[in-house]
């Protein structure tokens, strides 16, 4: 076997496995850590990987990923709880790791490779999809409950994956923007019916901040295809009609309906200082009173924040002095940008300040629109979810992320493959 063929099926697996974690992120998240280890002996193993590596160490996104995880190593020396500073360390491996592994795919010979990634996750929620509609259907014949559909009795964790979902429409509608409309009209039908698919997904799992950037977006998919004069003003104004209708559905599904208004509800109960006990204990109060704990705690720790292992015992103090000492729900900041300052100060909240700074300046100056809005959305999840506390929304992050940020152009947009 020559040195170019072994070299080309080296490329083939690497793909094959990260095809496997972008697919495993929505399924089953835990099963993609012996993947990731296996791309990290692979870029080890490969010398054109250093040669490539001499290049991204001079990048501004290199060491924007890497410098929140050397924080978290720092933070392990003045943590009074080490072994939950050692668990969150070891979760925020993924922004040291990808940044190697994102500099090894960009030297991939693969073609479509990025498509395959891309393609991978998609499937990856598809196959969730289905099992938890098979699941919640056979739940609903025993108990004849509608909601056995909806929200966290479909999914434990329906914020995450309707996250991924928000990313293959965003994945999906950008390729239909892009594809020639007389000549694919296949694969548009196919992308629009896996658009709707995964937009039905959204509305099981009744994420509200997914629904309002579902929304926002969809309002500016109709603007841009209004004045785009590559699209036929006929087929712009019956698919902003079909838009139009199909977001007043989602507005009025139950569930949908309910979680939104109770979102309404709950923060002018707030506001007018009117709260009930149910009002007190929605999702939303909830994450706004954990917010303004997580404030208090960075002004007592602002320069150099409590280390990482004793943010949650600092925010349950602060939690239980706001909503009384029987208080026994979530004490996490729900906010990435408030966990960094918590937890490393001044640092903490620098270093995610310049890993934004990082993707809006290659997505600005690539000027590729799916990776503005990967920009918009994640920018989004980091205000209202600890993203890198937890593993299948760092590592989801860190593979899209690394890849944008160290994609070559060549004259091709990032993300166009």
């Amino acid at each position: 076997m020559t040195a170019s063929k072994f070299s080309y099926y080296l490329d083939m697996l690497e793909i094959v496995l990260l095809c496997a974690v972008a697919f495993l992120i929505p399924v089953h998240i835990e099963y993609s850590s012996p993947v990731i280890v296996a791309l990290s002996v692979m870029f080890l193993a490969r010398p054109r990987n250093y040669r490539a590596l001499r290049e991204s160490v001079r990048t501004l996104g290199f060491w924007a990923m890497i410098i929140p995880f050397m924080l978290y190593l720092v933070g392990l020396t003045y943590s009074d709880d080490l072994g939950t500073a050692l668990r969150n360390t070891e979760t925020a491996l993924s922004l040291f790791a990808f940044p190697f592994l994102a500099t090894a795919f960009r030297q991939n010979s693969i073609a479509k490779k990025l498509d395959l990634v891309e393609l991978s996750l998609i499937a990856g929620i598809l196959v969730i999809m289905i099992f938890s509609i098979i699941n919640a259907y056979s739940n609903y014949l025993e108990t004849q409950n509608a909601n056995e559909f909806f929200y966290t009795h479909l999914l434990r964790s329906p914020h995450h994956h309707s996250y991924y979902a928000m990313f293959a429409i965003i994945i999906l509608t950008e390729n239909i923007m892009r594809e020639n409309w007389k000549q694919r009209k296949l694969l548009i039908i196919s992308e629009i019916i896996l658009v709707v698919a995964n937009i039905g997904f959204i509305c099981l799992l009744s994420s509200k901040i997914t629904i309002i950037i579902l929304c926002i977006y969809a309002i500016c998919l109709i603007i841009r295809m209004l004045v785009s004069k590559e699209i036929p003003k006929w087929l712009s104004i019956v698919t902003s009609v079909g838009i139009i209708a199909l977001a007043l559905t989602i507005m009025s599904i139950p569930m949908v309906k309910f979680r939104l208004d109770s979102m309404i509800a709950s923060v002018k109960a707030q506001h007018d200082g009117d709260e009930t006990a149910y009002m007190r204990n929605e999702s939303t109060a909830i994450r706004i009173n954990c917010m303004a704990s997580a404030t208090e705690v960075i002004s007592e720790n602002w320069l150099i924040g409590t280390g990482q292992g004793d943010v949650y015992a600092e925010m349950e103090k602060k939690m239980k002095m706001r909503l009384g000492e029987k208080y026994e729900g979530t004490c996490s900041p729900h906010n990435q940008f408030l966990r960094s300052f918590a937890s490393f100060g001044i640092l903490g909240i620098a270093s995610l300040l310049m890993l934004f700074f990082a993707m809006f300046r290659k997505a600005i100056k690539s000027r590729n629109s799916t990776m503005i809005w990967w920009c918009i959305i994640t920018l989004c999840f980091f205000c209202i979810e600890d993203m890198f506390c937890i593993i299948n929304g760092i590592i989801f992050f860190c593979l899209f992320t690394g890849i944008m940020l160290f994609w070559k152009n060549n004259g091709q947009l990032a993300m166009d493959n």
